[in-house]
């Protein structure tokens, strides 16, 4: 399939990288020219220098023929605008995937429709970032959730601590130990920025970070018992007043939070002071001790939402030494993620960027492929297929099947039940399978899961 995007900033390259690995023949258009030249030589794409407004641009880029086109620039009339195009210029079934963040607002309320502008997907950075937020402040013991088939399965990241009663024991040890281990699917350690995809001799250490899946109210169970740290995070600090923020402020205030926003702007802590209710915005810096000492920030959650990169994680780092009791850090460049997440006074640490490219990437995959999750601090993700084909791999046992490197088959959804694959158990007819792998293996995922590239063993 032939993929246009318009916008080569740091979200449409990720997203152009993965498709292309994928198999994708993509077409970038961008503006910037001093962009196209850093372009050409990063990416195996056909690179046109144009705007994605005008309808010559579009044509240059073959839009006819197309079968997605996504815009991601960083103007919002630009995508707007660049969509009513491209569903002019292009097929009456385009499919068209955009970042339209100071529309959604009119979207939700019924105000104007994404179809009155040719789109078919709105992928709103904001309404990402501020549900994963919340998700993390609601669940404070863990810091990556995705759910599966109705919230039967759930996989969740958690971080080993150093009183956790299995550290330095072999995985395989561990289940023969404790019989709950055996219903879970440990299925990727991080550790030190590195993902190792675990064996039965594989071992844990403190300050691991641990992905596992299972039947939801198992993982829920497990992370009780060994992972939890006996937080209620009522208290919130924002830092940061932007409207970003101001959203995520309303939402925790109904949600029974106490929250606090600290901005560094006067005129600006005037302004969303007047549009809050029940929220203390403060002037000043997160990074000042002396506000730290007169706030008392411990027993608080601090959010860094600010649009700088080295603001967010020193106010991290500032508010844990004060005593904050979680940390979460809104970073906007995903090349240092991963090296952002290895720093202990960083409890979570998430690229909106990434959650973007995630989302959108959801809306390429093949239909029998039923979630997609990518994760937010590993380039990483688990999809979710329907074995809805005849396949040469089924009713054989999975030691017997090859699966790709850097995959490893989560779970089994047979119905209503949830099966901890073994090396004995077979994928039938009608199952759902979780399979967590490293970005650049889902194109041989697919491969194997299609009937259309006869499905491997």
């Amino acid at each position: 399939m032939n993929i246009v995007i318009a916008g080569g900033g740091d979200v449409g390259v990720k997203i152009a990288q993965k498709l292309i690995y994928e198999g994708y023949n993509i077409t970038l258009i961008e503006k910037d020219e001093k962009l196209i030249r850093m372009l050409k030589n990063k990416l195996d794409a056909m690179i046109i220098h144009g705007d994605a407004t005008e309808v010559g641009t579009l044509i240059k880029a073959d839009i006819q023929s197309a079968g997605l086109f996504i815009i991601v620039t960083n103007s919002d009339s630009d995508n707007r605008v660049g969509c009513t195009l491209a569903r002019k210029c292009g097929r009456s079934d385009l499919s068209i995937a955009t970042k339209l963040d100071d529309y959604s607002q009119f979207f939700l309320k019924g105000k104007v429709a994404p179809g009155d502008f040719g789109v078919n997907t709105v992928v709103t950075p904001s309404e990402l970032t501020i549900k994963k937020i919340v998700e993390l402040i609601q669940n404070p013991d863990i810091f990556e959730i995705a759910n599966y088939a109705g919230n039967i399965a759930q996989m969740v990241g958690v971080k080993v601590r150093k009183e956790f009663l299995y550290s330095s024991m072999p995985i395989f040890e561990m289940a023969q130990k404790d019989d709950m281990m055996t219903r879970i699917r440990l299925v990727a350690i991080q550790r030190e920025g590195n993902i190792i995809i675990p064996r039965g001799d594989s071992e844990i250490y403190p300050n691991d970070k641990l992905y596992f899946v299972g039947r939801t109210e198992v993982v829920k169970e497990i992370v009780k018992k060994y992972f939890s740290i006996n937080l209620k995070l009522n208290n919130v600090i924002i830092v940061g007043g932007s409207k970003r923020a101001v959203r995520l402020a309303r939402v925790l205030v109904k949600l029974k939070k106490t929250v606090v926003i600290i901005e560094e702007n006067r005129s600006r802590c005037e302004e969303i002071s007047s549009h809050l209710e029940n929220v203390m915005v403060i002037n000043g810096l997160a990074t000042d001790r002396f506000l730290l000492e007169e706030l008392k920030v411990e027993n608080s959650c601090i959010v860094s939402m600010t649009s700088d990169d080295e603001y967010n994680i020193l106010s991290a780092f500032m508010t844990k030494k004060y005593g904050a009791s979680k940390t979460i850090c809104m970073i906007k460049s995903t090349s240092i993620v991963n090296v952002i997440n290895n720093l202990a006074p960083i409890d979570t640490v998430f690229s909106p960027h990434a959650l973007t490219v995630g989302e959108i990437l959801k809306r390429t995959r093949k239909d029998d492929l039923f979630s997609v999750s990518p994760f937010t601090e590993i380039d990483a993700e688990t999809v979710g297929i329907d074995i809805n084909e005849k396949l040469p791999i089924l009713n054989t046992p999975i030691k017997n099947i090859s699966m790709p490197d850097k995959t490893i088959i989560g779970i089994i959804i047979r119905g209503k039940e949830v099966i901890i694959p073994t090396g004995e158990d077979e994928i039938k007819l009608g199952d759902r399978i979780i399979i967590f792998l490293l970005s650049d293996a889902i194109y041989e995922v697919e491969k194997m899961f299609s009937k259309r590239h006869g499905g491997r063993l």
